[in-house]
């Protein structure tokens, strides 16, 4: 099991572009170099307190009040984004994400495409971008029209109200496949770590993920979920 543990950015260049760098590169060599790739695919935010929570947005904002040139700017979010497909596109690494924690924006295209999606007590989901203007970008408008088998309109509310959605919710949501206790962690990546191979098929990984999984965080209806279908129409808000 290969684990990538992502940090908080600190400045622009330094950081965030070095990291989705560092990550594009490992997967291109994977695909050039299959024999050395993997069978499982752990991320999961570094220091247990967020994957992402706009630290991208707030070093490129203070990057052009110094005067950063355009190009640069433009840099990272070809980088990011470029990562955020090629994940999508990966076929012979699972995947898993650690949700626990804070999961914003960025953290969540790096995230969303891996098949087991993994929500804690900890877990803190939203796409804020429209609150600054922005778009719902790295995958979003492709992603959240998608969840829970298709339901646009509650895919539109998330994108343009940036609601969050907290713990055993996200599983409501569509948004986690998984709601593990935080208690359960450590146990699961053990076993994970002492029983996949390379010959593991998917199901083996999920049955460990559901062997520490709550099943009951998924049941229950929505918050206002009537009002979200009549409000948010696909053709019309």
């Amino acid at each position: 099991m290969h684990e990538f543990v992502l940090n908080k950015p600190k400045a622009l260049n330094a950081v965030d572009t070095e990291m989705c760098q560092m990550m594009s590169d490992k997967l291109l060599e994977w695909h050039k170099k299959p024999d050395t790739a993997p069978r499982l695919m752990m991320m999961r935010g570094a220091g247990g307190k967020s994957f992402c929570a706009g630290g991208d947005i707030v070093t490129i904002y203070n990057s052009k009040q110094k005067g950063a040139p355009l190009s640069e700017l433009l840099h990272f979010f070809g980088t990011e984004y470029i990562l955020d497909y090629s994940l999508s596109q990966m076929q012979s690494v699972d995947r898993i994400a650690l949700w626990n924690g804070i999961v914003m924006g960025g953290g969540v295209g790096l995230t969303w495409h891996a098949p087991i999606r993994i929500a804690t007590e900890k877990s803190m989901y939203a796409m804020p971008e429209t609150a600054i203007g922005f778009f719902t970008d790295v995958g979003g408008s492709y992603f959240l029209p998608r969840i829970k088998n298709g339901d646009i309109s509650l895919g539109l509310y998330l994108g343009l109200s940036g609601t969050r959605v907290k713990s055993r919710d996200l599983v409501k949501y569509g948004l986690a496949t998984h709601f593990v206790p935080e208690d359960n962690l450590e146990h699961m990546m053990e076993v994970l770590q002492e029983k996949v191979t390379k010959e593991s098929t998917h199901a083996q990984i999920e049955k460990i993920v559901m062997n520490h999984t709550d099943l009951e965080a998924g049941i229950g209806a929505i918050p206002n979920h009537d009002e979200i279908k009549k409000i948010f129409q696909p053709d019309s808000i």
